[in-house]
């Protein structure tokens, strides 16, 4: 059977060149070539075929490969002398492109003509190459008329460099196969529930279907769940193991290395955010000023056979390390090497978000076929209503506007306009701060694409000036905006809101489900969602894939009474009580500090609520105090929990925020986190807001209350909670400060191994109950 090959793989692979440069980067790229295609093929006259495609057997060293593709155009299809016609989108001014702009491109034209060439015993070809601007739709072409053996030469030698570079991806496909076959678990299955997990992961991706698992602390979900993921994969699958946030690629990385050092042979990649990688910390790539831009794609070819022939596991760090190597992007390596990887581990929005997801992965031409992990997926909800959502204010186009000024084309008219149009959204809210609206604005909708119409030109016309980078991302915001406009739907909700007289209008997604739940149906072979906090399953289930999926919910595998939760029923933490409640929970803090020596945290549900608490501290306690403040670093972060497992000197006690970097997350095992205060219910801000929430999903599911504050809020809690027992040898104690979690509706909520609850009314009960436990846990 005939080894197939695109035509544009091999001709790019073998002779992609240039520069990185801006129009590389963006889906909406892709977009704007499929409306030049169109535009030019719609001039074509009768008897010119477009995107004809086209196939043939090539015989070489006793093997046989189908080359295959699209040519874009056969112009005089049916005459003696047809013009094979490729044709490119740039925003490269047209006076500067050479027939040595980008070599794949030619590269690709002349395979075409070698086939048709051999398809049609001909013994020379026209082909014509042409380039699109997408500023003004001018084009530019190049024409070659050339003999059958220059082409026969020319593919020939291209697939005989390109085969050698398949041979080491044939090699890698079967080292992957059969090294998943043979790997063992390497852990005794001791963890209760564990192989439970590991048996429905697996059918869930054998059977392309969709999984959420309620997986408690200590299962060993990581490597439970990336296993039995590995032990489904087949040919052409790829995993996707995503997570929220950075810090949550770590596990799945050391799971991958414990299987590699058990025998596994596959690749697999981490993808970091681009601000994170970037090797010159710019958001935007001038080849003129970057050495890692500037001649990119010579170097790509070298550099990917590089890394792959001496890595299976691509961290950040091994990125780092060959991208300085070969002096070339990081961030666009890494995406490039994830074609050739078997695992992708990456954040969730580069397979949700219609902007930033993978193309090649998940578009109507897919390759290959994924199968997606996703970790503590109780984040999934904000974070996808989030990707289906955009915002634009009055700043934005004064700042662009004052760019771009003196700058040619002038930019001003287009950037009234659309100031014109959100300002007059302040007449509608006089009885309010806040206006909502059912469907879009088209009138804004429209200007905004003029605008961006104009900007297209400015950048085209002036490759350099000041705060380029600065102009450039409120270019992307306004695309951002108009691309969500596109997909607006009974689900969005139009909201413009003035603060300070400055008005911001936001296309704002309430439930992101039904594009959740698009992507899972045409792009993805089997999904799991698991977290420890995923209750009331049926909730995160409603949110993200419209109810669909089986359920699994396993029980903890730690010992329930080493986790002691302590119950004040009699404490208000309402907004109104909480003047009130300081003097209680400073109180609290003292006798738990002075009860054990080691480390705590507080949770507040708001920074202005820690503040209160704070200011009211003495100005020396018999503790260190550790104080979350907003916008906080990453080092700062690593440094608190640092001295959280380090300093044994003292106590510590940390003052947090409900739902920020500390509450999930974290391993802080041992005496490095003695116990944890929750201030409150966690609900979010009742604001008009999240009242828009509370009053659709009334509708949708009558328990508006319950999506929009309960649950969110009651997720947090169990996440912080969560900080406390990280292994079985762990013991520590839970404080939970509100008298609503001894109603029924909050006892629901409440994990079944939260069996060890007492309840308290004073601080004289707080110290006798943590004299009990900590005896009996001596």
């Amino acid at each position: 059977m005939a080894k197939n090959i695109g035509v544009r793989e091999l001709a790019y692979f073998i002779h992609q060149s240039g520069d990185l440069k801006e129009e590389f980067f963006s889906n909406r790229e892709i977009n704007i070539g499929t409306q030049i295609h169109q535009y030019i093929q719609s001039q074509f006259k009768e008897g010119d075929k477009k995107e004809y495609f086209i196939k043939q057997d090539i015989s070489f060293n006793n093997k046989t490969y189908n080359l295959n593709g699209y040519i874009d155009g056969v112009l005089g299809f049916n005459s003696k002398n047809p013009i094979l016609l490729e044709i490119k989108s740039t925003t490269e001014e047209l006076d500067l492109i050479t027939e040595e702009y980008h070599r794949e491109h030619m590269a690709q034209l002349k395979i075409y003509g070698y086939l048709y060439c051999l398809l049609n015993n001909l013994e020379n070809i026209h082909l014509r190459l042409m380039y699109v601007s997408v500023i003004d739709y001018s084009s530019k072409a190049f024409d070659s008329i050339i003999n059958v053996n220059e082409l026969e030469e020319f593919s020939l030698n291209a697939l005989e460099e390109y085969i050698k570079f398949l041979t080491i991806l044939e090699t890698n496909e079967v080292k992957r196969q059969e090294t998943i076959k043979s790997i063992k678990f390497p852990f005794k299955m001791e963890r209760k529930g564990q192989r439970s997990l590991m048996a429905s992961v697996y059918r869930a991706l054998r059977d392309e279907k969709i999984l959420y698992a309620i997986a408690p602390t200590g299962i060993g979900k990581t490597m439970a769940t990336l296993f039995s993921s590995l032990k489904a994969l087949e040919h052409n699958d790829k995993l996707f193991y995503l997570t929220a946030k950075g810090s949550g690629k770590n596990a799945p990385i050391d799971a991958l290395k414990i299987l590699e050092r058990d025998g596994l042979n596959l690749k697999a990649i981490d993808i970091v955010a681009k601000k994170k990688i970037c090797n010159k910390k710019a958001l935007h790539c001038n080849p003129d000023e970057c050495i890692f831009a500037k001649g990119y794609f010579d170097r790509l070819k070298t550099a990917t056979i590089d890394i792959l022939e001496n890595n299976n596991i691509i961290s950040e760090e091994v990125l780092r390390e060959y991208s300085k190597k070969h002096k070339i992007c990081a961030f666009e390596y890494s995406l490039y090497l994830s074609y050739y990887c078997d695992v992708i581990i990456a954040d969730y929005n580069y397979v949700f978000d219609p902007v930033a997801h993978l193309i090649r992965y998940f578009s109507s031409d897919e390759v290959y076929h994924a199968k997606v992990l996703i970790d503590e997926a109780h984040n999934m909800i904000d974070r996808s209503k989030e990707m289906f959502s955009a915002e634009i204010n009055e700043e934005d186009i004064r700042t662009l506007r004052k760019i771009l000024t003196g700058l040619k084309p002038s930019i001003r008219t287009e950037a009234n306009n659309v100031i014109e149009v959100i300002s007059n959204y302040q007449d509608k809210m006089n009885e309010g701060s806040l206006y909502v609206d059912t469907k879009p604005d088209l009138k804004l909708d429209n200007k905004l694409r003029d605008l961006l119409i104009k900007c297209d030109s400015v950048f085209e016309d002036n490759k350099k000036f000041n705060d380029k980078d600065q102009a450039l991302d409120i270019y992307y915001k306004i695309l951002d905006f108009i691309n969500t406009s596109e997909i607006f739907s009974d689900t969005h909700r139009l909201l413009a809101v003035s603060n300070n007289e400055e008005i911001s209008i936001s296309y704002y997604c309430l439930d992101a489900s039904e594009f959740l739940l698009k992507t899972i149906r045409e792009y993805i072979h089997g999904i799991v969602f698991f977290s420890a906090t995923l209750s009331p399953i049926e909730y995160h289930a409603n949110l993200l894939t419209k109810g669909e999926g089986k359920f699994l919910e396993l029980e903890s595998p730690f010992d329930n009474e080493k986790l002691d939760i302590i119950i004040d029923n009699k404490i208000s933490t309402k907004y109104n009580d909480r003047g009130s409640s300081i003097d209680k929970i400073l109180e609290y803090i003292e006798i738990l500090t002075s009860t054990k020596k080691g480390n705590y945290i507080v949770f507040f549900p708001s920074y202005q609520y820690l503040k209160m608490v704070v200011d009211s501290l003495d100005d020396n306690p018999p503790y260190e105090k550790i104080i979350q403040k907003r916008n906080m670093n990453i080092e700062i972060q690593n440094e608190i929990l640092e001295t959280f497992r380090n300093d044994k000197e003292k106590s510590h006690v940390g003052f947090f925020v409900l739902g920020g970097v500390f509450s999930e997350g974290i391993d802080l095992i041992g005496d490095a986190l003695n116990g944890v205060i929750i201030v409150g219910v966690g609900l979010p801000q009742i604001n008009d807001f999240n009242n828009l929430l509370r009053d659709y999903f009334n509708q949708i599911y009558e328990e508006g209350f319950e999506y929009a504050y309960t649950y969110p809020g009651m997720t947090k809690v169990i996440q912080s909670v969560g900080r406390v027992i990280r292994t079985e040898d762990d013991k520590g104690v839970a404080i939970l400060l509100d008298n609503r979690f001894e109603t029924s509706k909050y006892q629901k909520l409440m994990p079944p191994h939260w069996t060890n609850k007492h309840y308290i009314s004073n601080p004289q009960s707080l110290r006798k109950e943590l004299d009990r436990f900590y005896n009996k846990n001596k």
